[in-house]
């Protein structure tokens, strides 16, 4: 039987599915059988609804406490803050099953901030919000294949989230209002959908962001034969996204842009490599636009070492724009943008070209208090694609403009993160990172090298 794309996580042999991002991904119907409920929390995840085993309630939630320290925010242009500030963020979300058709999904947020020099950001506070709240409708079809429609306020992700995800670093997280249909058979996916982003009010109801939404296409397909062994999958897609504001550079404009791409990754042990391209099209201030991106990232796993050392060398680039058309800057659309270009987020995938070495490695796996213990240490090189064009920041704003300076290199940043799984719902992580600034930064404006500490402790259920 194939899942709808609801119980993309489903439970084998009793054993309960992993707590992701999304949680909507999570299914607990295998605790329908009484034998199997042996665990505290097994009497929130599945709460029956008379005497059919496919109708229940699963409730759960998560609690996540941060604590950052940016001595020199972005080089030195936000204000001194010696002693940091904490983030917390509370999420709850309940999940209604009626039987094989019908599902309602709900999640709250709230998210809040203290201690920080000067206000804000605007992915810090969102006082209290509907996160998510979205139903279900499954149609089965003959050969294993189903046909799934959802439609309301809904997290969506989709590959690595390079163009689309959830932002889940972030203290308030992205989310859309929209619909989304998916066709599910054997090895292979295809989603459609529209939707339009949310806009966070700290402290009033969230909106959508006026005149804007994305629409798109999506088709993942699961490699057979040898390739399967390894996970492989080949996904292709065309996004179409209208904004009514956007800024490149200097200029501000109505913009609108078709993205066609293809991602093509696997993990043949101990190899894993990860390629995807993207060209984009369209018009931005009355112009027409060309645009593209390519992620490369390729790794070895010594899985018979101890610590199970795995290195990496990643590369990325994508365009910039030029003084007389500044829509040639790639769009990274809505992304689950942190990390993907250093922990500390100073830059984002647009007029970018980035070559990140680095290792990881397993400390500890299924160890008393440490199911996983894990040490990252990454080093990244970046430089300007276009040097008429600005450098831009993980969420898409102007971290300084091309200012006149011909200088491409923007810098390197080393982070080190500790990431520590104490048991199933307990998690902890911390960090240190370093941006030391280069010509460009230099000589366009403030630029103190860039340090960033960092703890956090999660509670999931």
């Amino acid at each position: 039987m194939v899942l709808p794309f609801w119980n993309a996580l489903q439970a084998e042999d009793n054993v309960p599915p992993s707590f992701t991002a999304l949680r909507y991904d999570e299914d607990y119907s295998y605790l329908g059988n009484p034998a199997a409920r042996t665990n505290t929390f097994d009497r929130i995840k599945y709460i029956p609804l008379g005497a059919r085993t496919d109708s229940y309630i699963t409730l759960g939630g998560q609690l996540r406490a941060r604590y950052e320290n940016f001595p020199n925010d972005l080089f030195g242009t936000e204000p001194l803050d010696k002693s940091g500030y904490n983030l917390l963020r509370a999420m709850a979300n309940a999940d209604l099953r009626l039987g094989q058709v019908i599902r309602v999904f709900t999640e709250g947020i709230s998210a809040t901030e203290q201690g920080r020099a000067g206000p804000p950001r605007p992915s810090d506070v969102d006082e209290l919000d509907l996160h998510q709240a979205f139903l279900d409708l499954k149609f089965p079809f003959p050969e294993d294949t189903s046909f799934a429609v959802r439609g309301g306020r809904q997290v969506i992700v989709f590959g690595a989230e390079r163009l689309l995800g959830v932002s889940d670093w972030t203290n308030v997280r992205r989310t859309f209002d929209g619909v989304r249909g998916t066709l599910a058979s054997p090895g292979n996916t295809l989603d459609v959908f529209y939707a339009q982003p949310v806009r966070v009010l700290p402290h009033k109801f969230d909106d959508d962001v006026p005149e804007t939404f994305i629409a798109g296409i999506y088709n993942t397909w699961k490699v057979p034969g040898t390739w399967a062994k390894a996970n492989t999958k080949l996904e292709m897609y065309a996004l179409y996204v209208d904004r009514q504001s956007i800024t490149f550079n200097q200029t501000t404009a109505r913009g609108n842009r078709y993205t066609l791409g293809t991602r093509f990754s696997g993990n043949p042990k101990p190899f894993d490599f990860d390629l995807e391209t993207d060209f984009q099209f369209g018009r931005f201030n009355n112009k027409s636009i060309r645009a593209l991106s390519i992620a490369a990232i390729g790794g070895y796993t010594l899985e018979n070492v101890a610590f199970k050392p795995r290195t990496f060398l990643g590369f990325d680039i994508a365009s910039g724009g030029r003084l007389n058309n500044p829509g040639d800057t790639f769009d990274q659309l809505f992304p689950s943008a942190h990390d993907a270009f250093g922990i500390i987020d100073a830059i984002g995938r647009q007029n970018i070209i980035d070559v990140h070495p680095g290792l990881h490695l397993t400390l500890l796996e299924n160890k008393p208090g440490a199911q996983r213990l894990e040490l990252l240490t990454e080093y990244r090189q970046f430089w300007r694609e276009s040097n008429q064009d600005a450098v831009y920041t993980s969420s898409g704003s102007i971290l300084r403009t091309s200012g006149g300076s011909d200088a491409r290199a923007i810098g390197g940043e080393i982070d080190l993160q500790l990431t520590w799984q104490l048991d199933r719902y307990l998690s902890a992580y911390a960090g240190y990172s370093h941006f030391f600034h280069g010509a460009f930064i230099a000589s366009t404006g403030p630029h103190s090298d860039i340090d960033f500490a960092y703890t956090a402790f999660t509670f999931t259920y």
